[in-house]
């Protein structure tokens, strides 16, 4: 059984009661995170954080914690090896 982005968009304002473009802008977030190397996903998520006000040491293991929760198999990566891929 095939679920289309639709059928998604139209459960989310059903279940969550969202207007249309919240649920559309909630699924095409969802998709484009799925898209994301890990290398991507570190940088766009330590940017996140940043604008957020959390400090760099709080942010690294944030991220090495995430990591570990998400659909590409990331290496494990300490807040070390995070923070090198940052800023080289």
């Amino acid at each position: 059984m095939s679920i289309s982005v639709h059928d998604v968009r139209r459960r989310l304002v059903s279940v969550l009661g969202l207007t249309g473009a919240q649920a559309s802008r909630a699924v095409d977030e969802v998709l484009d995170s799925l898209e994301l190397e890990v290398d991507e996903f570190i940088a766009r998520r330590h940017a996140e954080l940043q604008a957020q006000g959390e400090t760099n040491t709080e942010i690294f293991e944030r991220i090495a914690e995430e990591l570990r929760a998400l659909r590409f198999k990331a290496p494990e990566l300490s807040a070390r090896q995070i923070r090198r891929r940052i800023y080289g």
